[in-house]
């Protein structure tokens, strides 16, 4: 059930499979909760049991290339799998309901998976099983996360990170001492940072300059980033479980 990716202007799905047509693809995000898609990829750091309550949790599930082999492992099937199938192997493959090739060699697994998931409608996915042996990929990934114009963030062994575009400000409601980062990946002009052990105020935060590391919450958290795109790491025992809502709540 394989096909061609391809996004046409204004990003649309212009690929199919050998089962559904375009307008498939474009249709399914549609009538979904977008708040609840999972991208997983081919890290093996994240507890296979973990992927798999989040990938349970989630109303549709996108596997990056070798990510549906975790999942595979895990008795699950992602609604789609995508990639250049260099790393599923065999009986993941024959597995899948849903194959989408990509064989360009000029995007790494992760953009082709946020370039289908924006083609086909979505505006945010949550990303999991991004972290492993290979650093340069886990950096590879925050850029394509960067660069993509959903809102992503990012399932990690102690937590979530979730990526901020300014112009953007955003409250959290955490338990009180919950270790945060706010980490630039560009320049990041204007950053306020509230509720928390050390604040910033009107500071610019930039890759070779000023960012903030293992602070602590004290109370409500606000964030505010005028322009520029930062990381914001939040680590708690909650947040490892699966959640969903703004508040970062974890769900039943």
């Amino acid at each position: 059930m394989t096909g061609v990716y391809g996004v046409g202007k204004p990003d649309i799905f212009t690929g199919s499979s050998e089962s559904h047509d375009s307008e498939y693809h474009q249709s399914m995000v549609r009538t979904l909760n977008k708040d609840r898609i999972l991208g997983v990829l081919a890290g093996q750091d994240l507890n296979p049991k973990r992927v798999a309550k989040w990938a349970e949790s989630a109303e549709f599930v996108v596997a990056a290339d070798g990510g549906a082999n975790l999942l595979y492992d895990e008795g699950i099937i992602p609604d789609v799998a995508i990639g250049d199938f260099d790393s599923i192997y065999d009986s993941t493959k024959t597995a899948q309901t849903t194959l989408v090739h990509a064989p360009d060699q000029d995007t790494s697994d992760c953009e082709k998976l946020l370039d289908y998931v924006r083609s086909i409608g979505g505006e945010r996915i949550t990303l999991c099983s991004v972290e492993g042996d290979h650093l340069d990929h886990l950096m590879a990934t925050f850029h394509a996360a960067a660069k993509s114009p959903l809102d992503v963030r990012l399932v990690v062994r102690r937590g979530i990170v979730q990526l901020l575009k300014g112009p953007v400000e955003c409250f959290y409601d955490l338990p009180v001492g919950t270790r945060l980062s706010l980490l630039p990946i560009t320049v990041c002009s204007i950053v306020d940072l509230h509720g928390v052990q050390w604040p910033l105020v009107d500071v610019e935060l930039s890759p070779a300059g000023m960012f903030s590391l293992s602070n602590r919450t004290t109370g409500p958290v606000q964030v505010s980033i005028t322009s520029g795109v930062a990381a914001l790491f939040l680590s708690h025992p909650s947040l490892e479980l699966p959640h969903w809502s703004g508040d970062l709540s974890p769900i039943p």
